[in-house]
């Protein structure tokens, strides 16, 4: 198969749908591994695979659906995820456990099942999507930003696994995107949102970590708005 296949987890919306429509129009073959596909990408080399990644049967079903169709998975990028936002006097244990179930495990399991047909063909490409907020500590965000921190952990150590394999990991930390992340009101924003990261620019970025030279890899990626307005 001369087009390569990229898996993108939570890809009907925000960041992984701008991913999708990226490298869509780049000539990949893309498969949305989202629990919904409430904005479907009506093109020919679009699949979805309807995956709750914190559930590992529906994860090693969708690998093994991917696998059998296109013999190879070139790129993965890790996008699903979502955040909850209180002090953490008030927080609950619920969200806790809900938030590291999807951006931690979630992310855990696709990257552990993907790696078995990555390493038995010595090459493909990881993009796990961490932020900012895996960096730095922000108030109100603890638990996110806990789960953010645990990306960058797994990712960095993957990384130091898996490049004898030719295999890139690959951590990308976006600051403030204007996605439907920020409609939650919990979610504290000190910019306008139109001077803001677009989810556009954050796919650019991981396109740019899927096409290095063969030879060269990103190993980290932190991307800011350049000029953030009140």
């Amino acid at each position: 198969m001369k087009k390569k296949v990229a898996v993108i987890t939570g890809a009907s919306k925000g960041i992984g749908l701008a991913c999708a429509n990226l490298f869509l129009k780049n000539k990949y073959i893309v498969i949305n591994a989202s629990r919904t596909d409430s904005n479907p990408l009506k093109r020919k080399d679009y699949h979805f695979i309807k995956t709750d990644v914190s559930k590992e049967k529906e994860v090693i079903e969708l690998f093994k659906q991917v696998i059998t169709k296109f013999k190879k998975v070139d790129v993965l990028i890790c996008s699903a995820g979502f955040g909850r936002f209180s002090n953490l006097a008030e927080s609950k244990t619920k969200d806790f456990d809900e938030m590291f179930d999807v951006n931690v495990k979630g992310l855990y399991l696709c990257n552990r099942y993907v790696l078995k047909t990555m390493l038995e063909k010595k090459s493909g490409t990881i993009i796990n999507i961490s932020s900012i907020s895996g960096k730095n500590g922000i108030a109100t965000a603890s638990i996110y930003s806990a789960t953010k921190h645990a990306v960058i952990g797994l990712s960095s150590s993957l990384m130091a696994e898996v490049r004898k394999d030719n295999i890139r990991v690959v951590t990308v930390c976006p600051g403030s995107a204007d996605t439907n992340f920020f409609d939650d009101p919990s979610a504290s924003l000190n910019s306008r949102r139109d001077t803001i990261l677009s989810a556009d620019d954050v796919a650019e970025t991981c396109l740019l970590a899927a096409q290095l030279p063969e030879r060269a890899l990103i190993s980290e990626i932190e991307i800011r708005p350049l000029n953030p307005l009140k």
